[in-house]
Order: structure tokens, then C-alpha cells, then sequence
């Protein structure tokens, strides 16, 4: 037996090289979100064809080259730029689907009405989507399957609750969830290009009341 030698307690293992590939995924993170919101930037300001790889590098205050390092192209910008949309969307209405001691209906309106307060609180994401889904209809076709995804998310949600309402009595048994989602997110598209068109002389307050009453009387179980 040995006397005297002391052992050194080992660090375990992966925490010491864990934490830089952890700071050089928050980097790329942080990187990335900057290049979003500098894309959404432009496009809401200028539109699509200003939105350049070039300038939205120039204009993010990044080093040279990362607009390209993490999205490759401005497809898969852009792309990008719709799923942010949709996922901070959904995070920001989570509380609408479902909702405690809310009916199938009520949480119909309650994302409804979400939706028309996120617009007059932030409007610059709805009108991004406006812009892409423009331009995906023309020269743009490169960003419409991630429209089409967004889209179809929305629908959906609407369709489920629209079930729920089904199932709990809320909703009127001659209601087509699937459909009815589809006219719901044309309703919400509609008001939502009046008020960027027009915002000075929008009544967004009215065109809320008036959809409320509207869904109450077209969709609510009597």
C-alpha cells in the first residue's frame, strides 16, 4: 500500500466541453434571429425584391458571409422568416387553444379575437405574410409550400376547436369543421389586408365587434 498519494477528483465527464458547443449554439441562435428580423424588416418596409441576401447582411450588422453560412440561399431565408411567424404565433395564442372552462366555440372566438390583438399590437409579421404570400403567387414560388404549411396550421386549429364545439354542443351540428376553418382564416386574411392597406381609416375595433356577433350568429348552437 502506498502512502501519501492523493487522487485528483475528475470533472465529469462532457460538462467542460459541453458548455462552448453550448455558447456557439446560443451564437448561432442569436445570429440566426438577428437575420430573421432584419429580413422582416425589409420586407415589410421595401417587399420582396429589396429583401436581398446582400442587404439583409449588410443591414443585420453581422459578420460578412453568415447570411449564407445558415440559410444557404434566400429560399431557405425566407422560409425561415414564415416559420418564425407562424411559431411565435402560436406561442403568443397558446392560451386560446384550449382554454380553461372554455367551450369548443369559445375557444374558436377566443383565437379570433387573438389574432385581430396581436395585429393592431405588432402588425409587422401579418404584413410580411402578405407580402410573401403576394410574391408566392407570381415570381416568388419559392416560399409557397412554407405558406402553404402556415396556412394549412391555422385551418387546422380552427377545425379542431371547431370539433371540440362539436362534440360539447357549442357548435352548430350543421358546422363543417374543415371548411369552416377555411372560411374563419379568410375572414381574418380579409381584415387584416383592409387594415394595412388602409390603417388610418380602418375601424379594427368595429371589424372586431362585427366578426364576434358574425361568428356568434353563424356558428354558436342556439
Amino acid at each position: 500500500m502506498t502512502g501519501g498519494t492523493k487522487r485528483t477528483q475528475k470533472t465529469p465527464r462532457g460538462d467542460a466541453r459541453d458548455r462552448p458547443r453550448q455558447r456557439q449554439e446560443d451564437r448561432t441562435d442569436e445570429s440566426k434571429r438577428v437575420l430573421i428580423e432584419t429580413a422582416m424588416r425589409i420586407l415589410s418596409v421595401d417587399g420582396y425584391r429589396a429583401a436581398t441576401m446582400a442587404r439583409i447582411q449588410a443591414e443585420s450588422g453581422l459578420s460578412r458571409g453568415l447570411v449564407g453560412y445558415h440559410f444557404g440561399s434566400k429560399q431557405n431565408l425566407m422560409e425561415a422568416v414564415v416559420t418564425k411567424i407562424h411559431e411565435n404565433f402560436v406561442a403568443q395564442t397558446a392560451g386560446a387553444d384550449p382554454a380553461p372552462g372554455l367551450d369548443g366555440f369559445g375557444e374558436v372566438s377566443a383565437l379570433f379575437e387573438a389574432y385581430l390583438g396581436r395585429l393592431s399590437a405588432r402588425p409587422q409579421p401579418a404584413k410580411v405574410m402578405i407580402v410573401l404570400a403576394t410574391e408566392s403567387m407570381s415570381g416568388a414560388t419559392e416560399v409557397r409550400q412554407a405558406l402553404q404549411e402556415a396556412l394549412a396550421g391555422l385551418r387546422d386549429r380552427f377545425a379542431h376547436m371547431l370539433e371540440r364545439g362539436l362534440e360539447d354542443g357549442s357548435v352548430r351540428a350543421t358546422i363543417d369543421p374543415q371548411s369552416t376553418g377555411a372560411v374563419l382564416q379568410g375572414m381574418l386574411r380579409g381584415i387584416v389586408l383592409q387594415f394595412l392597406v388602409d390603417e388610418d381609416n380602418f375601424d379594427l375595433d368595429g371589424a372586431k365587434r362585427a366578426a364576434k356577433e358574425a361568428l356568434t350568429d353563424w356558428i354558436a348552437a342556439s
